[in-house]
């Protein structure tokens, strides 16, 4: 009897430390940016000879909730950035500004504007470059959905770097964190609430028995 008093009980025990499984989410949104100060991002900016276009992300994470961005691709970067040889021009100190906004999951906010530096300059033969360096990387989001009121949408962006007759696509990560499950009526620790008390009229029982 008191064995099985202990196993119901360590069985109970792992049913409420067991985590909710992870589940894919679908991410969409867009990337907007501009130059200089007081700006407002837009689908495509110039600034001298660099250049900024927008994109849009549609993409699942994994079941873990990872979600790499850019890299070799367009397709669900953080922006194209192309750098012409000319005009000569001097980046240095020089705004830009990147807004990323999701339409799925639902966040809030709703979109995060990132602010990065420039630095570099392109000489009149064709020499040089840019780097953007921002000056913050992180930004978390959160939202709900029907398993959870508590998620986190963390975004990492990385700085870019550019030489003359160069295209670059902005990169970085997204990384999805789920909360606890909403209780329901049949489920969560609801439901394991007449498991204990059978649990503890067993164990007194056992003392009864015990004491006879």
């Amino acid at each position: 009897m008191k064995r099985f008093i202990l196993a119901a009980a360590a069985l109970t025990a792992l049913a409420l430390a067991a985590p909710a499984q992870a589940a894919q989410t679908q991410v969409t949104g867009t990337v907007t940016g501009c130059f200089n100060f007081g700006c407002v991002p837009s689908s495509s900016a110039t600034l001298g000879g660099l250049s900024f276009q927008g994109v849009t992300i549609n993409d699942l994470t994994s079941s873990g909730g990872f979600l790499g961005l850019g890299g070799a691709s367009a397709t669900n970067s953080l922006g194209i950035y192309q750098l012409q040889n000319s005009p000569t021009f001097d980046y240095a100190n020089k705004l830009f500004s990147l807004n990323v906004a999701f339409t799925a999951p639902a966040t809030i906010p709703g979109d995060h504007t990132f602010n990065a530096l420039l630095q570099g300059e392109v000489n009149p033969n064709g020499a040089g470059g840019v780097q953007i360096n921002f000056l913050n990387h992180d930004f978390a989001f959160n939202f709900s959905d029907a398993n959870s009121p508590t998620n986190v949408l963390q975004l990492h962006v990385n700085d870019i770097a550019l030489n003359p007759d160069q295209i670059n696509f902005g990169s970085g990560y997204i990384q999805v964190a789920t909360g606890l499950p909403v209780p329901a009526p049949t489920a969560g620790v609801g439901a394991t609430l007449p498991l204990l008390a059978f649990l503890a009229f067993l164990g007194w029982k056992w003392r009864r028995e015990q004491e006879a």
